[in-house]
């Protein structure tokens, strides 16, 4: 279990950290621009827009995208070309679990990978963020940003990043079992795989904010 969950973090974080710093970047210039040039607010107040909605919504939105976009339907495929090749009852056959040996280290992975993701996303985006706003140096941006920084804010975005990686990919696992033994299977439900994935994430994400907002 150990060997394949580090097989599926690679695969899922590690070789995702690149988009998910790109994205961030690009976030970050953009929200910047967008706040100073139409609403003309200082840098500061600008960082501060970008934390938050970048913190609470954007990042675990975005790295959620990044990681159902590359990880959730070469899961469905993985679980699926297994299936049909006859590999699941094999294990099963030799007294394997399934559920153990496949589906908990993916969802395990997908979490920590999403959680990684959302570390690097926002790096990316409160830097690119502090390099756009010429008022003051980059330093003092970053600092006043962090400044900022609440902890509800923080746990808020590692908890959301953690439970969208775990919905796609226990979603794309359902989907990879819940196959025929037809390889026509494989293209159908991974494509489905991303589709139900984001479904479920956008209405994940707007439960939690009926939620947070009756709660508050």
């Amino acid at each position: 279990m150990h060997r394949v969950l580090l097989r599926q973090l690679y695969f899922s974080g590690v070789q995702s950290i690149g988009v998910s710093a790109l994205a961030g970047a690009a976030m970050g210039a953009i929200v910047i621009t967008l706040v100073q040039g139409n609403f003309g607010q200082s840098g500061a107040r600008a960082m501060n827009v970008l934390m938050i909605s970048c913190m609470q919504e954007v990042g675990p939105l975005m790295v959620a995208l990044i990681f159902t976009a590359r990880s959730a339907s070469a899961i469905t495929t993985e679980l699926v070309a297994m299936k049909v090749a006859g590999e699941l009852r094999t294990l099963l056959r030799l007294g394997i679990s399934v559920g153990y040996y496949l589906i908990w280290p993916r969802i395990v992975a997908a979490a920590l990978s999403c959680v990684l993701l959302f570390c690097y996303f926002m790096v990316a985006a409160l830097f690119c963020g502090a390099l756009t706003t010429p008022q003051s140096g980059l330093i003092a941006e970053i600092d006043s940003s962090l400044s900022l920084l609440s902890a509800s804010s923080l746990l808020m975005g590692l908890a959301k990043s953690a439970l969208f990686g775990f919905v796609t990919s226990a979603s794309a696992c359902y989907l990879g079992l819940s196959a025929g033994f037809a390889s026509t299977e494989i293209p159908r439900l991974a494509s489905r795989a991303v589709l139900v994935s984001i479904v479920a994430m956008l209405l994940l994400d707007a439960l939690i904010a009926v939620l947070v907002s009756h709660l508050a």
